[in-house]
């Protein structure tokens, strides 16, 4: 419920700063009003975030009776260029974090500072465990990690890693997410990749056949070469994508075959130290190709060059607005 709500604000953050830019179109007008109403958690974040904002705006103008000074600071932010720029940067606070915070957040995730294990925006890690095993985290991930006589346990709180396990017939190795569990199917030597969604846990078997349950008690087994979802419904579904493609981002690269574009951005945000906003319309756009995550201006670039979308950047990239042309 923290990560929904955190995401949530982060949306009504961005949504925010685009309609204080003064550039917005009526259909993204459109769009903003039909996110907010589109659920009452929505309109909840766009309502804390707007008081928020108004609490850092305060200072920004003298208080009168009627707070025609505070309406006056608003309105500055709506004004182009410089000035608008300066205000806006002054009102990231409304984040709830404070402008320190906000941009810490970008770049190292500040609940994975309580992991044992974590890894910044952009940054991949190899670990290398006691066992003999290794994880390689992908960049904004986290792990807690527990060894003991009994058992080998991962616990993957965000992003995604690849664990390349030891064997060892004493003691299982379990990677585990809100989803479910992992485990090789036997006690030889395996490699996988897990990633965590809000909904879902993604598993690509890369060596060996792997094993998933479910904490509703439902299981299956994931033959190499091939990958799977574990929703948080409790079902495990076929993920058509090869294992291979869905671990690309180990060799820094993203591969898509049919996927769409809001697929795509999620797999560029934990490589962008700035904001991604994408319209509704835009995301259903479907993508083949193969792209840097090292270089995400490079393949914001070769998405508009091959999509009827258009790239618009704000305050200097930290905010990015892709839109279908």
């Amino acid at each position: 419920m923290v990560a929904a709500a955190s995401a949530l604000r982060q949306q009504a953050i961005e949504w925010l700063v685009e309609a204080r830019s003064g550039s917005m179109s009526a259909r993204q007008h459109q769009a903003l009003a039909a996110w907010r109403q589109s659920s009452p958690a929505h309109e909840a974040a766009w309502t804390q975030v707007c008081g928020a904002l108004d609490q850092v705006l305060q200072p920004l103008a003298p208080h009168t009776a009627n707070d025609t000074g505070v309406h006056a600071a608003m309105g500055a932010l709506l004004q182009p260029d410089r000035r608008r720029r300066q205000i806006v940067r002054g009102t990231l606070a409304f984040a709830g974090l404070g402008l320190t915070g906000l941009f810490a957040h970008r770049v190292t995730p500040l609940p994975g500072l309580l992991a044992d294990a974590h890894t910044a925006t952009a940054e991949r890690r190899t670990l290398h465990l006691a066992d003999g095993s290794r994880l390689l985290l992908d960049a904004r991930s986290a792990v807690d990690i527990a060894l003991d006589s009994q058992h080998r346990r991962i616990h993957l709180r965000q992003g995604a890693l690849i664990a390349t396990v030891a064997a060892d017939p004493s003691r299982p190795f379990i990677v585990q997410t809100s989803h479910g569990e992992i485990r090789p199917a036997s006690a030889s030597a395996a490699r996988c990749m897990v990633r965590l969604q809000d909904q879902r846990t993604q598993v690509a078997a890369l060596a060996h056949d792997w094993s998933l349950q479910t904490p509703q008690g439902r299981s299956a087994q994931l033959l190499a070469g091939h990958s799977a979802w574990m929703e948080s419904t409790g079902s495990i579904a076929t993920d058509t994508a090869p294992a291979e493609d869905r671990a690309a981002w180990q060799h820094g690269m993203l591969a898509v075959r049919g996927g769409t574009l809001d697929e795509v951005v999620a797999a560029l945000r934990p490589y962008r130290r700035g904001f991604i906003r994408l319209s509704p319309e835009a995301a259903r756009l479907r993508v083949l190709g193969a792209f840097p995550l090292d270089d995400t201006e490079h393949t914001l670039q070769a998405l508009a060059d091959t999509l009827p979308i258009s790239v618009t950047r704000y305050q200097g990239g930290w905010m990015t607005v892709i839109d279908r042309a």
